[in-house]
């Protein structure tokens, strides 16, 4: 091997060891981050539920519960935190409503309570954009809170809603990490207004992609309310004329199946029992059901559809776009920089004799 050939070789040896070094430590990190800008849309169905039905004051067995939920991100806030914090954050406002009427609307006029939904949360959340962990922001402008009704005044934030409504997100809220593992993360329920643990459970296939199983069971326990709830004394089951007051308890077994390298949730799952509690007993269901992503959405979020306009989902595309350059672009560069640089080392520390070194330094 002539000077020439060498240093060819060993040039191109280093090119392709740099390209393995900047595609993982730089391209990667830049493109495993998060967008500021996402909107999504989900929807669950939950059949044959059981629900309190607030006009009969009783249960109402057999009904279909939809959830719809949105989620939007908030550019110019996530900018202005990410430079307060010096560190890479999202913010996402997000609203979820539960009805048994398909297609839920909110009424135009707010005061008409019956015609509310049967469940409405809002929420916004900071969340780290490598990690997908909450990020503690209590801003009075952009800062994080939970809402149950459309008002702003009734949002509860770190300050105002004290540590028995709302002391801030915690755990993981919207998706996984990039790079999920197979172990217990902390995940946030939004009920219970706390993080409890999720647990790695095997690996599962949807639409043909690979996803983790995780799951979690937030245990029994009375919800705090924001005011005492106060029902007839015949809707748990008491005698009298007058209102009794009543707890609320909950529990539910929440399933998620994570697409392990963008972290995002393909589909989610929950087994809910809420119960009107009295003397310390369980006197009326509440709400009962299992209800998960429908298989649109499951659809969507593995091959990617156009929802108003706006591309959704894909997750397929993106964590083989992801895996493409943050495994196996460093990957084969690497070991082709190090076969050239190895072959260099290798033609230099074999013996040659002295009439062909003398005759390859000539021709060189």
């Amino acid at each position: 091997m002539g000077n020439r050939s060498r240093v060819l070789m060993i040039a191109l040896g280093i090119f392709f060891v740099g390209i393995a070094a900047l595609a993982k430590f730089y391209a990667y990190p830049t493109l495993a981050v998060a967008p500021a800008d996402q909107v999504a849309h989900t929807v669950s169905t939950g059949p044959d539920a059981t629900i309190f039905s607030v006009a009969d004051l009783a249960e109402k067995k057999g009904v279909t519960l939809e959830a719809k939920r949105t989620v939007r991100g908030d550019v110019k806030a996530a900018q202005d935190i990410s430079k307060k914090l010096n560190r890479d954050v999202v913010v996402f406002d997000t609203a979820v409503v539960t009805d048994d009427e398909p297609n839920y609307q909110f009424p135009d006029d707010k005061t008409d309570t019956s015609k509310l939904p049967l469940s409405f949360v809002q929420e916004r959340v900071v969340l780290d954009a490598h990690t997908g962990e909450s990020v503690r922001w209590t801003d009075s402008e952009t800062g994080e809170y939970i809402a149950t009704s459309l008002e702003k005044a009734d949002r509860k934030t770190a300050e105002n809603g004290g540590d028995e409504f709302f002391r801030g997100h915690e755990g993981l809220v919207l998706k996984f990490p990039f790079g999920t593992e197979k172990k217990e993360y902390k995940f946030w329920d939004s009920t219970t207004r706390k993080a409890f643990p999720i647990k790695y459970k095997g690996e599962d296939k949807l639409h043909g992609l690979k996803v983790y199983v995780f799951e979690q069971e937030v245990p029994k326990q009375e919800i705090p309310l924001a005011r005492p709830l106060m029902v007839p004394a015949k809707v748990v089951d008491e005698t009298g004329d007058a209102a009794v007051e009543v707890k609320r308890s909950y529990q539910n077994t929440r399933t998620l199946w994570i697409e392990p390298v963008t972290g995002a949730i393909i589909k989610g799952q929950e087994k809910q029992l809420a119960s009107l509690e009295y003397n310390g007993e369980p006197r009326a269901t509440a709400t009962e059901v299992t209800i998960a992503y429908d298989d649109a959405t499951v659809k969507k979020n593995v091959k990617g559809a156009k929802e108003n306009g706006v591309e959704e989902g894909g997750y397929q595309a993106k964590a083989s776009q992801l895996n493409l350059i943050g495994f196996w672009v460093p990957l084969i560069s690497l070991i082709i920089g190090l076969l050239l640089l190895a072959l260099v080392a290798a033609a230099m520390l074999r013996p040659q004799p002295v009439a062909a070194r003398a005759r390859r330094n000539e021709s060189d």
